[in-house]
């Protein structure tokens, strides 16, 4: 069976010294990840995504600033969020973020992370970008801003790990909701739930690779090619074969980052 497969959400550019990308986006390819979103953290991981995008047709790349990576100096904060939006004018980035909050590892100021935050979905809206928010012990937070804002707000939950009662709120605003790995852990039940709720147009599957690799491969260093049993994971739990879910899930993921398909 072939498949088409888009990894929404990985970062590429780490661990190429040790685990060449060429050899990974090969490993991919053979189960049918054929396009992905290499994400940045910060401007020097942002600008490494696009190098990587603009050497493979097959990747697109954001930039931005995470919540936990934030400069300490509002100054200095400020300065590198006119840099996001310089480089968002540009056509390397299909993506702003990722950003969001995160209220589990306290990392940057809260408040901080909120301006930060509301300035990089200013930016997306300036652009036209779809926003890739990051959120962890911060729903209700992250519904708070996103409320405020004033511009329709396109983009995705990215590696979503709220429960079925938390998910309707962010389809409501018209997010897409996108599933990692960690949805296939035996104790996230609730993610499986949630996965079960999301209709079929805004829906989206990811690695977070390096990070979160799924329990078949639990243990080890994530890749785009373990996307599969993610994959296969929302399938059973939608009552769906594993084509149709890779299908709406491929077109998902272009139709949102405005990307043309071939």
């Amino acid at each position: 069976m072939s498949l088409r497969l888009f990894d929404s959400h990985a970062h590429l550019q780490w661990d190429i010294e040790t685990d060449p990308l060429d050899d990974r986006l090969n490993r991919a390819r053979e189960v049918g990840v054929t396009d992905l979103m290499c994400v940045g953290i910060d401007l020097e991981s942002s600008h490494q995504a696009a190098a990587i995008a603009s050497e493979h047709d097959h990747v697109l790349a954001s930039i931005g600033l995470h919540p936990n990576d934030l400069a300490k100096d509002r100054s200095q904060l400020d300065a590198e969020l006119s840099e996001v939006a310089r480089f968002a004018a540009t056509p390397q980035y299909s993506a702003i973020g990722e950003t969001g909050l995160d209220f589990y590892h306290q990392r940057s100021n809260p408040e901080d992370q909120r301006y930060s935050f509301r300035r990089h979905l200013e930016i997306a809206a300036d652009h036209g970008l779809a926003v890739i928010i990051h959120c962890r012990k911060a729903i209700t937070e992250t519904l708070e801003v996103l409320h405020q804002h004033r511009q329709k707000v396109r983009g995705v939950m990215h590696c979503w790990s709220g429960t079925i009662e938390d998910v309707e709120p962010f389809l409501e605003i018209g997010l897409h909701i996108s599933f990692a790995g960690n949805c296939t852990y035996p104790g996230n039940l609730h993610l499986r739930e949630s996965a079960k709720s999301v209709p079929t147009n805004r829906i989206l599957v990811e690695t977070d690779a390096p990070f979160l690799a799924p329990q078949a491969r639990r243990g080890k260093r994530n890749e785009p090619a373990f996307m599969i049993h993610t994959l296969e994971c929302l399938a059973e739990q939608r009552g769906e074969e594993l084509a149709t879910t890779a299908d709406y899930c491929w077109n998902n993921a272009n139709e949102l980052f405005q990307r043309t398909q071939a």
